[in-house]
């Protein structure tokens, strides 16, 4: 009895994980494949044609697709490198030695991260215009920090705090810095952890959208939320699967780098 309902549980889990996350892109990939999507055609599982013409659409400057998909490779890539080496020793220092009330400041470095950007975005944006930094790559991505550094050093502080004392302090007998602790023992023991926020801290940056949408003003630094926001409503359903689609595959290809290399590592 307790078996069949721990089966049955798993296949509905397995059945709302299709339902609620599968399906959605499953139709937005058949949509993306439909040269008269939303032409009257019902929507089903299976595409009515099949065409690549919604993605050579997007090739069209008109819609200048390919520069905001680079503008937001740069920025994401960018701000994920910058959270991650700011957050390491923050992370450490949080996370390994006796730091004073670390309890609330880790709190108030999750409240930091989930903070309404919007709230900060127009001070941020008058001091960016006095300093040549509004509807600029490097604005944008400075702003970014403001939420993805809280988030990296948050999950990095317990995930450094999981690795156990007595192989650091082995490292610490042997003459290790604290430079070669965290390199080579505190790093590789937590890459688990690390990978996760890596991933986070990438996804938060690529899907933004307060900061890309307010502090742009023109294409020079439009990123792709900002792009597909501005495509066509009417008559263009097809690109905007379509761009939907090329907008997630730098995600999916960074979390499967990522999880490659987290599996190397833990073969050796």
């Amino acid at each position: 009895m307790t078996s069949r309902l721990g089966r049955a549980t798993t296949f509905l889990g397995a059945a709302l994980v299709v339902a609620f996350v599968v399906l959605p892109l499953w139709i937005t990939l058949v949509l993306s494949l439909d040269p008269v999507a939303g032409g009257g055609d019902s929507v089903g599982l299976w595409p009515h044609r099949l065409s690549l013409a919604n993605y050579r659409l997007l090739t069209s400057p008109i819609f200048g697709f390919y520069p905001a998909l680079g503008h937001s490779l740069l920025v994401s890539l960018s701000t994920t490198v910058v959270s991650l080496l700011v957050a390491v020793p923050g992370a450490y220092a949080l996370g390994r030695l006796a730091v004073p009330y670390r309890a609330q400041i880790l709190a108030v470095l999750i409240g930091l991260a989930f903070f309404p950007g919007i709230v900060i975005e127009l001070p941020l944006g008058i001091l960016f215009a006095d300093n040549g930094l509004l509807d600029t790559l490097t604005g944008m991505g400075i702003a970014q920090l403001s939420y993805t550094v809280p988030i990296a050093v948050w999950f990095l502080a317990y995930a450094f705090r999981a690795v156990p004392v007595e192989v650091e302090e082995a490292a610490m007998m042997d003459g290790a810095g604290v430079v070669a602790r965290v390199v080579r023992v505190v790093l590789p023991m937590a890459r688990a952890g690390l990978v996760g926020t890596t991933v986070l801290v990438f996804i938060a940056s690529w899907n933004d959208f307060i900061f890309s949408g307010n502090l742009n003003r023109s294409r020079h630094s439009e990123t792709l939320p900002v792009m597909i926001s501005k495509l066509p409503d009417i008559g263009f359903l097809g690109g905007q699967m379509a761009a939907l689609v090329l907008t997630c595959l730098p995600v999916m290809l960074v979390v499967a780098v990522l999880l490659r290399w987290l599996a190397a590592r833990g073969d050796q």
